[in-house]
């Protein structure tokens, strides 16, 4: 069912590194793109696209000491364009055809590429889904995961291989421990049983279905039911996946984590959470801006009528003049005149220097950045704020932190993790005030 079904296939892709590992051992595919030995290093996400008529998209978890399993994944991964092209292209090929005979090829390829990784073994699990035409096929072998959320359920559409009492199991990573329970995956030899993939039975997509590819390192971290709730809100698919990445890696996760989330619409424009929030956040902005403006011009049309004077001595307010008077002379009458300066940006004497300092009124401040970002200890960020009205420097700004054990902040902004935890950073500008929450892992 492609597009003349009226269903479109929207989807995102993150895959992250995580908290302690230096190399990211995951890689995904979608829809031909892929993580490349040049990019392995560094967060990996494609934003939502909409897609038809063929859709392949999978997950692969590499295995094998001192971190060599990027190898087998990234093997895995460049291998499927064959199969997206067979089932798009060759009518007379089923899907199973396909996959099988990739999943094969890409068995040998992975089990005779000791050379490349200075003769240390490797492997991969794989959960692959393929949306062709309306059908939905589901391929795995390891312990990556697919699940169909539908009618406010979520649905796992694989099947973990892993040892049971009495079955033989592989560890090829350094601890032995979390992947030492695989009994199926891409790598094995003959002598390890038959290199089959479970096959979840071919389904018609429905409007509103959503899928989740994902690897370990998020159902190591996250249960179903937390996932259920995640995939229950109205976001597009970028925003499932973004929340999915950021829960699993707040639990000091030590894996790999990667995530595929494609969602079943019909074609058109479509409201999701995402778009509300940008919306009321825009409108806060333009209303905030047109306060701005009108106060900006009531201030200017005050301070226009004061040109010329040389200082307040002398204004004339309710018809009563006040000349040369000290502020111990004041009486009531001259309230009016004291509060208008009080309101109009002023030149205000530092008792410490010679120099002068501007006085500004701060309407709002707006942080450039998340509310709500994680550090590495040891990592740093700059923060920065948008000051309205704009002519306010950016020194004008004090910057300070609740918790100074966990992270530091300078006058600049600069914040810096320390030990793991949370701290509130605060940005303030006269009477106006935006916080940032860090947390350090």
């Amino acid at each position: 069912m492609g597009t003349s079904g009226k269903i479109l296939i929207r989807a995102a892709a993150e895959s992250n590194v995580g908290n302690a590992r230096g190399n990211n051992e995951d890689n995904v595919y979608f829809n031909g793109d892929y993580i490349t030995p040049r990019t392995i290093g560094r967060p990996f996400a494609i934003k939502t696209g909409e897609y038809t008529d063929v859709n392949v998209f999978a997950v692969f978890d590499g295995m094998g000491r001192n971190n060599t399993g990027s190898f087998a994944s990234l093997v895995a991964a460049t291998k499927l364009d064959a199969v997206t092209d067979r089932i798009a292209f060759d009518t007379d090929v089923t899907p199973d055809d396909a996959v099988l005979a990739y999943m094969q090829e890409t068995n040998e390829l992975i089990r005779d590429q000791r050379r490349e990784t200075g003769g240390v073994r490797t492997a991969s699990t794989m959960a692959l889904l393929i949306i062709e035409h309306g059908n939905v096929h589901v391929y795995n072998v390891g312990d990556s995961r697919v699940y169909l959320y539908r009618d406010k359920q979520l649905i796992k559409l694989t099947r973990d291989h892993v040892a049971v009492e009495g079955q033989k199991s592989v560890a090829l990573t350094e601890d032995g421990v979390r992947h030492g329970r695989i009994t199926k995956f891409l790598g094995m030899n003959s002598r390890e049983g038959k290199m089959e993939p479970f096959r979840a039975k071919p389904f018609k997509v429905k409007k509103g279905d959503k899928f989740l590819v994902c690897s370990d390192g998020l159902t190591d971290q996250l249960d179903e039911d937390e996932i259920t709730v995640c995939l229950a809100k109205r976001k597009d698919p970028f925003g499932h996946t973004n929340e999915l990445m950021a829960l699993a890696m707040s639990d000091d996760s030590d894996d790999n984590v990667s995530a595929i989330v494609a969602e079943a619409v019909e074609p058109g424009f479509h409201i999701t959470q995402n778009m509300i929030f940008v919306a009321v956040g825009c409108l806060i902005m333009a209303i905030g801006v047109l306060i701005g403006f009108v106060f900006g011009w009531l201030i200017g049309s005050t301070q226009s009528s004061y040109e010329g004077l040389d200082d307040y001595s002398e204004i004339e307010m309710d018809q009563t003049i006040v000349q040369g008077v000290s502020g111990s002379d004041l009486t009531t009458e001259t309230t009016t005149a004291a509060s208008v300066s009080s309101v109009i940006p002023t030149t205000v004497p530092n008792s410490n220097t010679s120099s002068e300092e501007v006085a500004y009124t701060v309407y709002g401040l707006t942080l450039r950045q998340n509310n709500d970002i994680t550090l590495q200890r040891g990592r740093s960020t700059t923060l920065s704020v948008e000051i309205n009205p704009d002519n306010v420097p950016q020194s004008y700004v004090k910057w300070s932190s609740d918790n100074e054990k966990v992270a530091t902040v300078d006058a600049n902004g600069k914040v810096k993790a320390l030990k793991a935890g949370q701290a509130t950073i605060t940005a303030t500008a006269g009477n106006a005030t935006v916080t940032c929450l860090v947390r350090v892992k």
